[in-house]
């Protein structure tokens, strides 16, 4: 009931006032009169005519050297004579030389000159004379009105009654808002768990302060627009304080009209902006089936590949969206508003300063993209990362290495660093696999290559139809350096296979009773290290194994 009393004490308070009694003192405005040399402005005292607190009309320019205050004394002075005579109409206009003369029945009240006219309104002459004597006519029906009895009482009846459904009606919007912010939590929580992402269900205080203070802000703007129309109607029962109620009325209704007026010059904009919204959608549509069908090898385009389908469709997608968002632009609702500029500009601006590094990494994942140097399930090394590629980004590539650990590496990175893709070389006939070790020259040669290849023939893993080879990478000092080549079947178990070809090695090389090791002297030997002629082809090096190294 208090905050009740509170609200009715705001709105009238903050009740729109009208313009000076005849009695009171004329408000002082500025106009602009010529002199005789017409640079000079004159202040002019306006004075508005009233009867009973119904504005009649505002004199606005002095008349026969009365000024606009003694105008207003002297019409309200011939209207309560006129009164007193017991005549209450009818009301006329007649044109005479100094403007426009209102009249009660054959008593003249006033003269409405050019000078009293509103101008900048666009007030014409006839406009003016028809209001002022419609308003006097007014103002002489309402005083007759409010000098019976049933008037008041039938007002007093109206208001009262008014007043009952206010205090019900507030009641009852204070009532729903309390029980709904002390149920809203058990009311809402339910229904939103149905809506969680991801745990989001998990920190929502925040969406429940939200949502009170929405309700509390809308029991607030029903409960001033009850006590609104409440106020409207109680002023219009009484003659005295209907000019207030009107005065509420048109507020009310000029509102209502500005805002449907709005929202129908929004509409052909709006329409226009959903017809471009399906277009474009159905547009993508058409765009995302060609791309699947392309990435599904159903159809084929020269310059197009099945890695580089689904790039392309989420470039084209985001152009077309760009396209249309730019079409849409002034038919939103708004959008020629410095505000709606202002956000525009400002989203403008925070786009631009965070893409530089945005930017290089997408065109570098562009790179990677088109120029097919990585694939989704390509087995590559990439500086000192090795592994599956899992994903490739616009702007990171992650790679799951061998110990399923998911590394992921900014696309500009891997750009500007040397990358081995094994599964390219697969497409040639299987991953290339090498390993090197370092044997003395007292060693023979031809029986290093077949013990290389020989535990490379028990190694499993490693492409049987591809024979491995030995090459001698250089001649050191101390030292000769073999590397061992082969190819692997599947990339992926690489170094896993490489782990059992060094098994192999050393178990085949222990066999032979040769070891591995790098030799290094502090001086030179007793006696010179080489290997006689008898033996060449120590086992298991044979004649042949010599002829296959001479021939690659």
């Amino acid at each position: 009931m208090k905050r009740a009393l509170l609200l009715i004490a705001l709105l009238a308070f903050l009740l729109p006032t009208t313009s000076v009694h005849a009695d009171a003192p004329p408000v002082t405005t500025t106009a602009e009169k010529g002199t005789a040399t017409g640079s000079e402005e004159l202040l002019v005292k306006t004075a508005t005519l009233k009867l009973d607190n119904r504005t009649i009309i505002t004199f606005r320019s002095p008349l026969y050297g009365y000024s606009p205050a003694q105008r207003v004394e002297g019409a309200l002075s011939r209207v309560k004579s006129v009164i007193s005579q017991g005549t209450t109409g009818p009301v006329s206009t007649k044109n005479v030389a100094d403007g426009t003369s209102v009249l009660i029945a054959d008593h003249l009240i006033f003269i409405i000159t050019p000078g009293d006219l509103d101008t900048l309104a666009g007030e014409t002459q006839d406009e003016a004379g028809r209001k002022a004597a419609a308003n006097l006519q007014t103002a002489l029906a309402e005083r007759e009105e409010s000098q019976r009895a049933d008037t008041f009482f039938r007002g007093v009846g109206y208001s009262g009654a008014a007043t009952l459904l206010l205090f019900i009606a507030l009641s009852v919007i204070f009532r729903v808002h309390r029980w709904l912010k002390t149920n809203l939590a058990e009311f809402v929580g339910p229904r939103l768990k149905m809506l969680a992402i991801g745990g989001f269900t998990l920190h929502v205080e925040w969406f429940f302060t939200l949502l009170n203070l929405v309700v509390g802000l809308f029991a607030l703007v029903l409960a001033l627009s009850v006590l609104y129309l409440w106020l409207d109607f109680s002023f219009m029962q009484f003659p005295y304080t209907r000019p207030w109620g009107e005065d509420l009325h048109d507020y009310m209704k000029s509102g209502i009209r500005e805002i449907a007026f709005t929202i129908v010059n929004f509409i052909p904009g709006l329409i226009i902006v959903v017809v471009i919204f399906f277009i474009t959608r159905f547009i993508v549509r058409l765009v995302r089936l060609f791309f699947d069908a392309v990435e599904d090898g159903q159809v084929h385009v020269p310059i197009l590949y099945a890695e580089t389908a689904q790039p392309t469709r989420k470039i084209v997608t985001i152009v077309l969206w760009l396209f249309a968002v730019v079409m849409m632009y002034p038919y939103l609702p708004g959008s020629d508003s410095n505000a709606f500029k202002g956000v525009s500009v400002f989203v403008g601006l925070i786009l631009s300063l965070g893409s530089a590094g945005t930017v290089n990494q997408a065109v570098s994942g562009l790179m990677l993209m088109y120029t097919r140097a990585l694939r989704v399930g390509d087995y590559v090394k990439i500086g000192e990362t090795e592994g599956t590629v899992v994903a490739l980004g616009w702007f990171s590539t992650r790679i799951r290495t061998p110990w399923n650990e998911v590394v992921s590496l900014p696309n500009a990175y891997i750009v500007g660093t040397t990358t081995k893709n094994y599964s390219h070389a697969e497409e040639a006939g299987g991953a290339l696999l090498t390993t090197a070790v370092t044997i003395g020259y007292n060693a023979p040669w031809r029986q290093v290559h077949a013990m290389l290849i020989e535990a490379a023939r028990h190694t499993e893993g490693l492409l049987k139809d591809a024979p491995p080879q030995v090459q001698q990478r250089s001649l050191s000092d101390y030292y000769v350096e073999y590397m061992l080549c082969a190819r692997i079947a599947v990339p992926e178990t690489r170094i896993a296979v490489l782990d059992k070809l060094h098994r192999n090695i050393q178990d085949v090389f222990n066999e032979h009773g040769v070891q591995i090791m790098s030799p290094h002297y502090m001086a030179d030997p007793a006696e010179k290290v080489w290997v006689p002629k008898e033996n060449w082809f120590a086992s298991p090096a044979s004649k042949k194994d010599d002829d296959s190294a001479d021939q690659t």
